[in-house]
């Protein structure tokens, strides 16, 4: 049997300040400018689309403007076709401050991590550092929760398709590996149960 993690608790996550209203109706997720769905002040910095259960969503980075990487707000916004007529409607957000948590860039996979048959948002930003660390976390873009997120350095987190779900790849290191070279890489599949709990479903180690 795999073993259990937690559940996540999904609190409620305030929108930037300065997000565009609502708007539509019928307005296809190519034809939106992306521009728009970004707080007043920034510029967008990638953008991504997802078909969910509740509609079709967009979810998009942006980062305020400035020459400095570690010195520049950033952050995600999902916005999701909502109501009848159809509105585009911010549903989440994660942001990231410069002076608290600076990430250095934003980078997203669409696809149905949770086994919902509704495409998810696998959402890496970006920290830096000789490991390649950053935040990995999982929008569920029909209900716009935020249901998985890790810190990590020498790790990966991509996307299962058999079972749906992730795969964590991260490195092992014994006493006295140097960071350049761990003793093994272990591989993690990992999978959500209805009540939410990310349960391991596989586990293989690889000497390197």
């Amino acid at each position: 049997m795999g073993s259990s993690a937690p559940a996540v608790t999904v609190t409620p996550i305030p929108l930037p300040s300065g997000l565009a209203s609502p708007f539509g109706p019928d307005l296809a997720a190519g034809d939106v400018p992306i521009q728009d769905l970004v707080p007043v002040g920034t510029e967008p910095a990638g953008s991504w689309f997802a078909h969910t259960s509740d509609g079709d969503a967009i979810v998009v980075a942006w980062q305020a403007p400035g020459e400095d990487p570690f010195r520049t707000d950033r952050g995600v916004v999902v916005w999701r076709q909502t109501g009848d007529p159809a509105l585009w409607t911010p549903v989440s957000s994660t942001n990231f401050r410069a002076d608290h948590d600076p990430v250095l860039g934003i980078s997203a996979t669409i696809a149905d991590v949770t086994g919902d048959a509704s495409e998810d948002a696998l959402v890496l930003a970006a920290t830096g550092g000789s490991g390649a660390c950053g935040i990995s976390f999982v929008i569920d873009a029909s209900t716009g929760t935020q249901v998985f997120r890790r810190s990590a350095c020498d790790t990966t987190i991509e996307p299962s398709t058999d079972p749906p779900g992730l795969v964590v790849t991260e490195a092992v290191y014994a006493h006295g590996d140097p960071h350049c070279c761990p003793s093994a890489m272990r591989t993690t599949v990992l999978q959500r149960d209805p009540a939410g709990a990310w349960t391991t479903v596989s586990e293989t180690t690889t000497p390197t």
